[in-house]
């Protein structure tokens, strides 16, 4: 892994790429037996019923749209192994699937009238921190404000990520800040990744935010593997529920 300055850059889609995922048993030791036998390659797509610009430089596994229960899905333990070929260059990263957490319940209240009058109320997530020190999620949610996005970049994530390293065990009431309408259907998602995916995009966040006058550089650790690169091969393990507020 290669740690990175950030000063700021925004995603560039690649067209054109040989994209393929291997999925792989990680043993005791650390190692894994890559199934390439049963090596999947991805591909972009002119299919109609996405959004022009997800069609070149967005990879999908083509049985997605011809024979869905046949595409690739991720299993629970199992590790994924990513390999790019693009304008000559290769690049590669691994990423494994945790047990995700359950979400016991999302309640609704808290309710505000804001300075447009608008009645508003907070969504809580409440669940129950395995006694396993190391767990950390992510939070997603799907609600009237993005209903008609595309994919996972067109929900609305949490600004921060969550740890137990204070909580490990304990019963978990998370209250958002977000603001949502009353009678809005929120489908919300809980993630569970790893230290080095969490890492990643913890230090990502802090580094959108990390822009007043003072701000200093913040380190990414990226986990592609590769020159002149940085993101994430990010395996998430969801737990997820709708709620409609009041």
């Amino acid at each position: 892994m290669q740690p990175i300055k950030y000063f700021g850059f925004q995603s560039v889609a690649v067209e054109n790429a040989v994209v393929s995922i291997t999925e792989g048993l990680r043993n005791l030791d650390g190692s894994i037996i890559w199934d390439t036998a049963n090596k999947v390659v991805l591909a972009e797509t002119n299919n109609g019923n996405l959004p022009v610009q997800f069609r070149r430089g967005v990879y999908f596994d083509p049985r997605i749209f011809s024979n869905p229960l046949l595409a690739l899905k991720g299993k629970v333990g199992k590790a994924y192994l990513l390999q790019i070929l693009a304008g000559g260059k290769q690049y590669s990263a691994v990423t494994t699937l945790l047990t995700p957490i359950p979400v016991d319940s999302i309640t609704s209240g808290f309710r505000i009238v804001n300075d447009s009058n608008q009645t508003k109320v907070r969504i809580t997530n409440n669940y129950k921190d395995p006694d396993s020190i190391g767990n950390r999620q992510f939070y997603y949610w799907r609600d009237s404000s993005n209903r008609n996005n595309f994919g996972w970049g067109g929900l609305t994530k949490s600004g921060w990520p969550g740890d137990d390293n204070f909580t490990n065990g304990e019963y978990i009431r998370l209250i958002h800040s977000q603001e949502f309408n009353v009678r809005d259907t929120v489908q919300y998602f809980m993630a569970s990744v790893t230290r080095e995916v969490y890492n990643f995009w913890d230090s990502y966040n802090k580094a959108e935010n990390n822009n007043g006058p003072f701000s200093t550089p913040v380190s990414l650790i990226t986990n592609i593997r590769g020159d002149n690169v940085t993101g994430c091969f990010s395996g998430l393990a969801l737990s997820n529920t709708t709620i409609i507020t009041k």
